[in-house]
């Protein structure tokens, strides 16, 4: 393992500051780069910290058999003001009851069960056609469908984004300023918590009175779906979740508890909003720069698709150049830029140690080990020498999964449930749009991508459909 000499403590100091100005990703990766090393560690900064891209590593402290030797660390006091006791701010044996909860609902029966994203699908095809020509914000119509679907999804009505975008009126049993105040308190609330998250150990000094505010207005915007939920009784509730597969009904009849229901429900709600969303982004970003990507995917799509009725998830899963574009942009433009375990106890990591860093290395208690997704994806030894070109066919020469080494959704027991959601969601999308449009063109030459807990562009996705 390298030493934490004068050399690369002036990177780690320029790493702080870019990962204020959402450059961490580009910093850490010059790091690594100029070190030419696999595993360094620092101690700048009041937390030890180990970063690490060895593979072995990665898979070992996310393992099952590593529980106890790993936590999430300081995410979890950060998230819980957002998040209550929900999956992703929770560990032990409550993080194991919330994920028997969750998971018989993105089981394959479930999210098989495609066409309930048409409406929203449509509304997005609104939206480009009422610009024709026009260059769009593409970031923020996909963030606005995820965020409509993944409501719809999880409570049985939308929160009307894209309806509020196009300028029509929107429905539903909510009171319509609730359910308009929702996604932007729902985006600044994640901004404070970032903001904390960034702080670390010192999270508890930033606690500014507007995030109290913005996290009750999501909180009241759940809990109106949940107390509506606990007033019906238990054959409501199994006819309401046979309809439409929504997540709140078949959960509440496993739980009547209000706090945990609301908890899983904003849990979900960060996972399937955000982290979609910034796939789509970044997919129709790349084929909007790789006109010759473009063209053969959807000249493919038309083909495999004709019309809507073709579309299901096993046409879906048969696609093969489809599967290349989503795992090509995973690869390249993570929506995950960065992943992180504590160390609970002093404990050993199979690599990272030795002048090669391919002995056991000890890393001590408290010590914040984190994995740059950004940079792993990017070693040539894995995944090619043009890592720093957007190249869909490489994939037909690498695992259909990666390998041991390709992780966009995690590993071992907290990998992602909703996975096959997200890539079914951003097929979706993109068949549907590429059975409409002919072309796409970006206005970017190179885009500024903004790394913190999720990759977006940081002057939105400029795009002109013909």
């Amino acid at each position: 393992m390298s030493n934490s000499t004068e050399k690369h403590k002036k990177f780690i100091l320029n790493l702080k500051s870019n990962h204020e100005r959402g450059l961490a990703h580009e910093a850490l990766d010059e790091v690594f780069r100029k070190l030419d090393t696999s595993t360094f560690g620092t101690s700048v900064g009041p937390e030890p910290n180990v970063f690490t891209v060895e593979p072995e590593s990665v898979r070992h402290m996310q393992s099952a058999s590593q529980t106890s030797d790993f936590n999430m660390g300081v995410r979890l006091k950060v998230f819980s003001t957002l998040l209550g006791d929900g999956i992703f701010s929770s560990e032990g044996s409550s993080w194991k009851h919330s994920r028997i909860m969750l998971r018989p609902f993105f089981s394959r029966e479930n999210i098989k069960q495609i066409h309930a994203m048409e409406p929203f699908t449509q509304s997005v095809i609104k939206a480009i056609k009422q610009a024709p020509q026009m260059t769009l914000d593409m970031q923020e119509i996909f963030q606005n469908f995820t965020m409509d679907y993944t409501t719809h999804l999880l409570l049985g009505e939308s929160c009307d984004c894209l309806k509020t975008y196009l300028g029509e009126p929107t429905s539903g049993s909510i009171a319509n300023d609730m359910k308009l105040d929702f996604a932007p308190s729902f985006d600044k609330g994640t901004e404070y918590a970032l903001r904390r998250l960034v702080m670390g150990s010192f999270h508890w000094l930033y606690q500014p009175r507007q995030m109290f505010v913005e996290i009750k207005k999501q909180h009241d915007f759940v809990d109106y779906y949940v107390q509506k939920a606990l007033k019906m009784n238990s054959q409501d509730l199994e006819k309401s979740s046979d309809d439409g597969t929504f997540f709140l009904y078949d959960l509440a009849q496993k739980t009547r508890d209000p706090k945990v229901l609301r908890d899983e429900i904003l849990s979900i709600i960060v996972a399937g909003r955000s982290t979609t969303g910034s796939l789509m982004t970044f997919l129709f970003y790349e084929l909007g720069r790789h006109p010759k990507v473009f063209t053969r995917l959807r000249d493919i799509i038309r083909v495999q698709f004709p019309d809507v009725a073709s579309i299901a998830l096993e046409s879906i899963q048969g696609c093969e150049y489809l599967r290349w574009c989503l795992n090509e942009t995973l690869r390249y433009d993570p929506p995950v830029p960065f992943n992180s375990r504590t160390t609970t106890q002093d404990t050993v990591l199979p690599k990272g140690g030795g002048d090669d860093n391919q002995s056991p290395m000890l890393v001590k208690r408290g010590t914040k080990i984190v994995y740059p997704l950004w940079t792993a994806n990017r070693m040539e030894k894995y995944f090619g020498k043009d890592t720093n070109s957007f190249n869909p066919d490489r994939w037909g020469s690498l695992p259909a999964n990666g390998g041991t080494v390709f992780m966009p959704f995690g590993a071992g027991p907290r990998n992602c449930l909703g996975q096959q959601l997200a890539l079914l969601e951003t097929s979706y999308v993109t068949i549907r749009l590429l059975q409409t449009f002919d072309s796409i063109k970006s206005s970017h030459k190179e885009a500024r991508k903004k790394s913190s807990a999720i990759m977006v562009m940081m002057d939105g996705c400029k795009l002109t459909f013909g």
